[in-house]
C-alpha cells in the first residue's frame, strides 16, 4: 500500500510540479573534455549505462529513445537508492532524491541528452 501511495504522489509531482533539478550550466567545464552531456558541465563524465550520454542529462534508464512511463517506474523503484544511474545531480554517489526527480519531470517525454560524445546529435544511442 505505501509503495502504491509513493508512486501515486511520484505520478502527480510529474505532473504538476515544476522541474526542481536539471542542467547546472554550459556542458564544456573548462577542463578541455567535450562533455557526454552539453547542456550540463559533467566534470566527472559518469556514463553508468555506457550509452555515451552521461547521467546528469539520460533519464531513459530503458534505451529506448525516449523518456517515459516505463523509466518512470524504474526511477520511482530506486527512488532513496544509491544507484548512480538514476542520479541526476553531482555528487551521482549520493541518495535519488527530489533534484534528481526534478531533471527526471522536465525530461518526461523527451529525448535524452544532448551529448558531445555522440557527434551532431540531439539524443543519446
Amino acid at each position: 500500500m505505501k509503495r502504491i501511495a509513493f508512486l501515486a504522489t511520484m505520478a502527480f509531482l510529474l505532473w504538476s510540479t515544476p522541474a526542481l533539478g536539471g542542467p547546472q550550466g554550459p556542458g564544456e567545464c573548462g577542463d578541455g573534455v567535450i562533455d557526454n552531456c552539453t547542456d550540463a558541465c559533467n566534470l566527472y563524465q559518469d556514463d553508468t549505462d555506457g550509452d555515451d550520454c552521461g547521467n546528469l542529462c539520460d533519464a531513459d534508464y530503458d534505451n529506448n529513445g525516449t523518456v517515459g512511463f516505463s523509466d518512470f517506474g524504474a526511477f520511482a523503484a530506486n527512488f532513496g537508492t544509491t544507484n548512480e544511474l538514476y542520479n541526476h545531480t553531482e555528487p551521482v554517489t549520493d541518495a535519488v532524491g527530489f533534484g534528481d526527480f526534478g531533471f527526471f519531470s522536465a525530461s518526461f517525454g523527451s529525448v535524452p541528452g544532448p551529448s558531445g560524445t555522440t557527434a551532431g546529435t540531439t539524443a543519446c544511442p
